[in-house]
Parts: structure tokens; C-alpha cells; sequence
């Protein structure tokens, strides 16, 4: 046979062999939001604060900033079954309009000429449903615990198995939140988790949630120079002293973490006719320490309604403080409390990576907090809604310089106007009146946000 005839052969059965074999048809989806926001403010994340100490950015005379922030989220994912998708998502932040360019730093990127390596991984992990109706994600994923995120509300890395039954569901995990040992597994921060719903009747949820976080990572050594004797000289190329003895130097291994801290909890969501409650309660037991056990307890209340023709919502929040106060692994990752709407006293919903909060999670420097608030939602139109909120806060135990618990009372208003579906418009504003915990002589904060937002 001739070789092209080998080759003709060759070629029709490699044809032959792809039509007759089943081939993996990826079905891609893409979304996305581009936010942008300009931000009025004697209290901000850009330049006259930071989340350094008690008072954190408020001042006196505080002098008024006004910024551009800029985010992009996209997410990506590759389904190849009902069964199996690799899902991910990316983020692009300008920390502000401005800030830097020609740099390789997380947020920057915002100034003339741009060219900045800023590409954030936020999540990547494989999304199965296995044999038995049970779901597996591996990879890094967002993840928040089951009382409304004031232990964890970040993205993680690890497995998470769940189930659902019919009137009930369960969730198992492990994750690894940092690795920093020279045996890599050894000095490490992991979390075991386990969550449990079950619905006792159309009106009535129930569920129970533990998480076991361990923290062994190592903190570095200290090294100490003793013994080189008396100076006999100096150098005559470096000016460096000249010993009679060499330097004994010394290399001590500081203490490792001795974290071991579990946190069990219960919540629940009940209707009783228009009114909806929701709640949990927790508690931390075992050690922050060699010396030091972990007693922190939290709970919560909430509650929403219709009411003349939009929807009235309450939250109330209990976070002990001192010796009780709550163990939460990473301050920036999580004991953050957004339900309660609020834009100083607590966390801005709509704030970046350079958010700022008088109350920036519920340990709150070990003196814990009391939140309250209660806020009022309407929709004018189809395309314009509104509401509006008013909070107050004060520490469940002071360590601050005056006498009085009483953090503050915020008041703030948002709208929103929809020109399309997927493009929303929007104003944000709050002030906060302090209370008698921080100096008098200190500024009452603002802040004012215009927002363009953009989904797909």
C-alpha cells in the first residue's frame, strides 16, 4: 500500500473515531458587576483614618475627603454536566481614583497612565454532585457562618460536603486559612465545620451550627548577640567594632499559637403571620492560649414586616466583650455585622477593601458590642426604591477613656433608581452623633456616596 494510501487510511479512521466518540461539550457562563462610587467624607477609608485603635480615624477639626472607587468582579464559569462545573471569580479594584500606577499592589492601579498588576483571585474550586444527592465543593470558595457572618464571612480554602434531605440539610468542611510552618500542615490555622437545618414546619427553621478552629502557626524567632567581650579596635574600612571575643549569638524560637477554640451555636427562623423572626444564639469554649480560655458568647435577634406598603426590619445584637469576648480568626475576613445597615457604626455593604467602621467587627478590641437598629425599605416604582435607617451602638465591656459605654447613633438614607434591569444609579449618606465613650471635642462623622453600578 502506498503511503498516501496509509495516510488517507489514517485520517478517515482518526474522522471516524471523533464522530463515534462522545465529546465533552462545555457549556461557558459569564456575569460580572462593575461598582463605582464617589465618596464625601470627614470619616473615610482613603486617607485621614485607619483600623489602628479605639478612636479609628475620628478626629478633631477632621478635614473632608472626597474620592473614586472603582471595582470590577468577574466570574466564570465552565459547566461540562449538571454535575460538574469549575466555577471562578476575579476582582479588580482601584482603591481610589488616583492612588498609583506602574505598580504591582493589590487596589492600585488608579492613576494616569494605569498599567498596574491588580488581578484578584477570589474564588476557583470544583463544584460536584456525587452519587447519594450529596454536593462537594473543592477549592477556594466564599464561605459565612450560620449566624450571620460574625465569626467567618470570607472566601477559603477547602471541601465542603452537603446534603439535602427533604424537610432538612447538612453541611461538613475543612478548611485551611493559613500555612506558615517550615513542616507545612504542622504550624497551620484550619477550621472544621458542621451545619444542620431542619424545617419543622413551613412556619418554623431550625438549625444548629459548630465550628472547631485550630491556630498553631509559629511566630518567627528572636535572636540575641551576648558575649564578644570588650572593644579592642575598630575597623579601618567600615568603622565596625573590633572584639577581644567572638559573638555568641543566640537564636530562640518564639512561642507557637496555642489556639483550640470551638464555637457552637443554634439559630432560627420563624413566621408568625406577617411578621418573620430570625436569631441565633453561640458559644465559644476551649483556649485562645496556653493561659487564656476562650468564653466568648453572642446573640441575636431579628425581625421584619410589611408595613404600609414596604417592609419595617429590626436587628439586635449582644457580642460579650473582656474575658467573654468572641474569637474571630481574622479581623479583615470576618465578626463583621451587615445586616444592621449601617454605613459608620458598622460596615458599609457598598465599601471596598479600604472599608472603615467604628464598630469593624464584634470583638471590637475585646470590649464587644450592643447593636441595635431599625430600618424601613419602599419601592416608589419599578424602577425607584429607598430606605432608610437609624442604629446605635455601645461597648458590652469598656476599655475606653471615659466613663460611658454609649459608642454613638447613626442615622443614614439610601435610593436607587434602575435606567435598565441590569444598571442601577444611587445615593447613600449617613451621619453619626457620638456618644459620651469617645472625647467630647471629637468630630460627629459623615459620609455621602453617589454609586453607578453595572451587572451582567
Amino acid at each position: 500500500m502506498k503511503s498516501s494510501n496509509v495516510l488517507a487510511a489514517l485520517v478517515t479512521l482518526g474522522l471516524a473515531a471523533a464522530v463515534a466518540t462522545p465529546a465533552m461539550a462545555l457549556e461557558n457562563q459569564f456575569s460580572g458587576a462593575f461598582t463605582s462610587f464617589y465618596d464625601l467624607s470627614n470619616y473615610s477609608a482613603a486617607g485621614n483614618d485607619g483600623y489602628s485603635s479605639n478612636f479609628n480615624g475620628l478626629q478633631k477639626s477632621a478635614p473632608t475627603e472626597n474620592y473614586f472607587v472603582q471595582r470590577v468582579r468577574l466570574g466564570y464559569i465552565a459547566k461540562a454536566t449538571d454535575d460538574v462545573k469549575l466555577v471562578t471569580k476575579f476582582e479588580l479594584d482601584y482603591n481610589y481614583w488616583g492612588n498609583s500606577s506602574y505598580t504591582n499592589t493589590r487596589g492600585s492601579g488608579g492613576a494616569i497612565g494605569a498599567d498596574s498588576i491588580n488581578l484578584e483571585t477570589k474564588n476557583l474550586y470544583l463544584d460536584l454532585n456525587l452519587p447519594k444527592k450529596v454536593n462537594a465543593k473543592i477549592g477556594m470558595m466564599g464561605n459565612t457562618d450560620a449566624f450571620k457572618g460574625i465569626i467567618f464571612d470570607a472566601d477559603m480554602a477547602g471541601v465542603l460536603l452537603s446534603h439535602e434531605y427533604a424537610n432538612a440539610g447538612v453541611t461538613a468542611g475543612f478548611f485551611r486559612f493559613n500555612d506558615n510552618g517550615g513542616t507545612l500542615g504542622k504550624n497551620a490555622q484550619d477550621m472544621f465545620a458542621l451545619d444542620g437545618k431542619y424545617s419543622v414546619s413551613k412556619d418554623l427553621k431550625v438549625g444548629a451550627a459548630y465550628y472547631y478552629i485550630s491556630d498553631d502557626r509559629s511566630n518567627g524567632s528572636t535572636t540575641s548577640i551576648t558575649n564578644n567581650g570588650t572593644i579592642v579596635g575598630y575597623n579601618s574600612n567600615d568603622g565596625t567594632a573590633i572584639y577581644s571575643l567572638a559573638p555568641t549569638i543566640t537564636t530562640t524560637p518564639n512561642p507557637a499559637n496555642d489556639v483550640k477554640v470551638h464555637t457552637l451555636g443554634l439559630n432560627a427562623e420563624t413566621t408568625v403571620g406577617p411578621l418573620t423572626l430570625t436569631g441565633f444564639a453561640l458559644a465559644q469554649f476551649g483556649d485562645l492560649s496556653n493561659t487564656q480560655k476562650a468564653k466568648g458568647y453572642a446573640f441575636n435577634l431579628g425581625a421584619r414586616m410589611p408595613l404600609a406598603g414596604g417592609t419595617i426590619r429590626s436587628e439586635l445584637l449582644y457580642a460579650a466583650g473582656g474575658n467573654n469576648s468572641l474569637y474571630t480568626p481574622q479581623t479583615s475576613e470576618g465578626g463583621a455585622f451587615y445586616d444592621n445597615e449601617m454605613i459608620i457604626l458598622g460596615r458599609d455593604k457598598n465599601a471596598t477593601t479600604i472599608d472603615n467602621a467604628i464598630v469593624y467587627d464584634v470583638n471590637n478590641y475585646n470590649q464587644g458590642v450592643i447593636f441595635g437598629s431599625v430600618g424601613y425599605d419602599y419601592t416608589f416604582t419599578p424602577k425607584l426604591s429607598g430606605s432608610a435607617n437609624i442604629g446605635f451602638a455601645a461597648v458590652s465591656d469598656s476599655t475606653g477613656p471615659n466613663d460611658s459605654d454609649y459608642l454613638g447613633t447613626e442615622v443614614n438614607f439610601e435610593t436607587n433608581y434602575k435606567i435598565i434591569p441590569s444598571v442601577t444609579v444611587g445615593a447613600r449618606a449617613g451621619y453619626v452623633v457620638l456618644g459620651d465613650y469617645f472625647a467630647s471635642n471629637l468630630d460627629d462623622p459623615y459620609d455621602v456616596k453617589l454609586i453607578a453600578k453595572f451587572s451582567f
